[in-house]
């Protein structure tokens, strides 16, 4: 099974404001741009049981990440004793759900450790260096993964995603990948082309939301193609500056924040386009295809294909069309 799809976060900071009619507005979305697996991210949430059940009617896998992501974390058997009764209460409680296709011990740690630099930057010693990454080896190699054997036993469980950062060779034939040489590394969309995994779990591109969904927090009194209450709604450091580079490789020159919306939003569709076709050309070598991400939990520019609000930006539509049973690529 060829898995289409995206990352989902909460959809809402505050979580106790997400109703069950919001949680069947956005699976059927899913569903309706043809997705068959939604990969929970690890710097969420465990999600209710309506998650699972209404993406279970729909024909949708979930990838479940335990909660852990891009941090590394303590090593002292209070903190340990509670990651262990974490996983089993979690494992215990979703096991029912037949749709969760595997569980994921962590998002990113793994790669963060071996090439983020934060020995470096945090001049940590040798000692506390062996002790964090023992910290490490006793969470996601030996708690977690016997959780799983205990109470979901024939799941299986991976111990990080990805295995390897987009930086290295392996990334391309080794487990999952998150290739992010277009956007972070500034590589052109083409890249996609040649940067094809066995299974890409998070690709992606920024875009503005729609104009209203602006509106909830700025007036058009305010209006500029970068304001500061649009500053303050990006929180990507150099959001609008990537964004702009891509925009000007198109021969694109907005001169208003609408122009600079609807830029944004067909130049995010065209490049996470090229990728999903590429990767879903690759099959059966690769078989997986979740760009990042869904959806957001506040009036953001950001990587969704939705905001907040559940205003399809341009990209759910191209995706809409890419995840259909039959795709037609020309190359």
């Amino acid at each position: 099974v060829f898995a289409k799809g995206a990352n989902y976060i909460p959809q809402q900071s505050f979580l106790s404001e997400v109703t069950d009619a919001d949680y069947e507005k956005l699976i059927d979305m899913a569903a309706k741009s043809n997705m068959n697996m939604l990969r929970i991210w690890g710097g969420g949430i465990y999600e209710k049981d309506i998650f699972y059940e209404l993406c279970a009617r729909k024909g949708i896998m979930v990838w479940q990440d335990f909660m852990f992501a891009c941090a590394m974390y303590p090593g002292d058997s209070a903190f340990l004793n509670n990651v262990k009764s974490e996983a089993a209460y979690q494992v215990k409680r979703l096991r029912k759900h037949t749709n969760i296709a595997l569980w994921c011990g962590n998002n990113e740690v793994d790669e963060a450790w071996h090439n983020w630099g934060w020995q470096k930057a945090l001049n940590m010693s040798l000692a506390d260096s062996a002790f964090i990454w023992g910290s490490y080896l006793e969470i996601f190699h030996n708690i977690l993964p016997k959780a799983v054997e205990l109470y979901d036993n024939g799941r299986a469980y991976v111990t990080t995603s990805p295995l390897y950062g987009w930086g290295r060779e392996q990334s391309m034939y080794q487990a999952d990948s998150h290739y992010w040489g277009v956007w972070w590394g500034l590589q052109p969309f083409e890249k996609y082309l040649e940067k094809v995994p066995r299974f890409m779990s998070e690709f992606g591109f920024q875009a503005l939301p729609s104009l209203s969904t602006i509106r909830y927090f700025q007036s058009e009194y305010a209006d500029s193609l970068y304001s500061p209450s649009l500053r303050c709604h990006q929180k990507h450091p150099t959001g609008f500056e990537t964004i702009a580079t891509y925009i000007e490789r198109e021969n694109l020159k907005p001169s208003d924040l609408k122009q600079l919306i609807y830029f944004s939003q067909i130049v995010q569709a065209h490049g996470i386009g090229m990728g999903i076709e590429a990767q879903r050309r690759d099959k059966p070598r690769c078989m997986g295809s979740l760009y990042w991400q869904l959806n957001d939990c506040w009036p953001v520019v950001s990587w969704s294909g939705t905001d907040v609000f559940g205003n399809w930006k341009a990209l759910q539509y191209k995706v809409r069309e890419l995840f259909r049973d039959v795709m037609v690529s020309v190359i």
